[in-house]
């Protein structure tokens, strides 16, 4: 059985009364419908549901060429966020953080942190998942990067560009 499914049992299969049992089908509309606990629920089922989750919200999102793209699947980024991809160019100097809603917010968060962890701003926030405007926005810091950009003034910039989505 793929890892991002729980088994569905009809009822009358030997199920006792009261389990819960659901199947999960992370696609883009269940990504975007889903509200702050049940991403919670999704962490709290154990972690091959927390990779599975964090590797849908991976595929919906273009990362820029030569950037790495890297899932939290532990506590490695702090484990605040049921799903937290960090976005890094080459350089290492910085990185765009996409948190989900969860206990920490109710909200989805692109985050700008500088590779010391001065300057740090939250670039984008959107009510649903919204994988285009997060992919724009990761190229524009990609195309500001890579003409000479500053780190405070991307984070300027893709604060009025980002907004509210």
């Amino acid at each position: 059985m793929p890892p991002d499914e729980q088994p569905h049992r009809p009822a009358g299969d030997g199920a006792a009364e009261g389990d819960t049992v659901m199947k999960t089908e992370l696609t883009l509309n269940a990504l975007q419908s889903m509200n702050a606990q049940e991403y919670e629920e999704i962490r709290a089922a154990g972690s091959d549901m927390r990779h599975n989750l964090t590797h849908e919200v991976m595929r919906e999102v273009d990362a820029p060429a030569n950037w790495m793209m890297n899932g939290e699947y532990g506590s490695e980024f702090g484990g605040f966020f049921p799903v937290q991809v960090r976005f890094t160019p080459a350089h290492e100097r910085f990185h765009l953080a996409l948190c989900s809603p969860g206990d920490v917010s109710q909200l989805w968060m692109l985050v700008l942190v500088n590779g010391g962890g001065q300057p740090f701003a939250v670039v984008q926030v959107q009510h649903i998942f919204t994988p285009v405007a997060i992919s724009h926005t990761l190229a524009l810091a990609a195309t500001l990067d890579a003409q000479g950009y500053s780190v405070n003034d991307i984070i300027h910039i893709l604060m009025v560009e980002g907004g509210q989505a």
